[in-house]
């Protein structure tokens, strides 16, 4: 796998996210799923308001994403980026999980998107020392607004990968949930098997991908040289 291949796939797993993510918002009752900011503020406001319900609704969405996220990090057991067979799996846990809304509630349903979201996120990924968040924008408009700030005070010192990332996420998210929104409106809960194979299929171009692959931690030097050097 190419370092230009590895963005792209990079790319395309937050263009799903944010398809996700908006299918979610769009067709069932407003819940974000990708990122939890405004989940944890209505944790609180529903606490305020006396609202053990709505507190609970709200929170076992956090709970499955804080889950998804503690099996990834099981699953990859490092901060590291390699291509480990881990992350395929990772990707096709999620593709098999995205099927299961289509047969549940939307109560239901919004929990499963969720664990599937939290999963994507807890996988550390980077590129060019870059990490790339692929389920949640706030880091990378963040990430962004500060190298333009860098770049505006002359800091020549910051390469333009830095910003072309989180500015390539940005886009991917955007278009990710323009085109969930569209495929929902026309074809309903058999989006989920459009996504689902979509993300199928990634984590078996990333398992072929990965075996055809002669430097796994892009360190620029081939791992059979490395393990003559062990």
């Amino acid at each position: 796998m190419s370092k230009r291949l590895l963005l792209l796939w990079m790319c395309i797993l937050t263009c799903l996210a944010g398809a996700v993510n908006a299918i979610s918002i769009f067709g069932y009752d407003g819940t974000t799923v990708s990122h939890l900011t405004g989940l944890v503020s209505k944790v609180a406001i529903n606490i305020t308001n006396g609202s053990l319900e709505g507190v609970w609704e709200v929170l076992r969405v956090i709970l499955l994403f804080f889950l998804g996220a503690i099996i990834s990090g099981f699953v990859t057991g490092e901060r590291a980026f390699y291509l480990h067979k881990r992350y395929g799996f990772i990707i096709l846990s999620v593709g098999i999980l995205l099927i299961v809304p289509y047969f549940l509630p939307v109560k239901y349903g919004v929990l499963v998107f969720a664990l599937a979201m939290g999963l994507q996120n807890g996988m550390v990924v980077s590129f060019r020392g870059v990490v790339v968040r692929m389920t949640h924008m706030s880091g990378n408009i963040t990430d962004l607004g500060v190298f333009i700030g860098y770049k505006l005070r002359g800091n020549k010192n910051e390469k333009a990968i830095t910003g072309i990332i989180p500015l390539l996420a940005i886009l991917s998210f955007i278009i990710g949930g323009i085109i969930g929104v569209l495929l929902y409106s026309n074809i309903h809960n058999v989006v989920f098997f459009v996504t689902s194979a979509i993300y199928i299929i990634l984590a078996v171009v990333y398992f072929i991908l990965r075996n055809l692959c002669n430097d796994k931690d892009f360190n620029g030097i081939p791992d059979h040289l490395e393990k003559e050097d062990k």
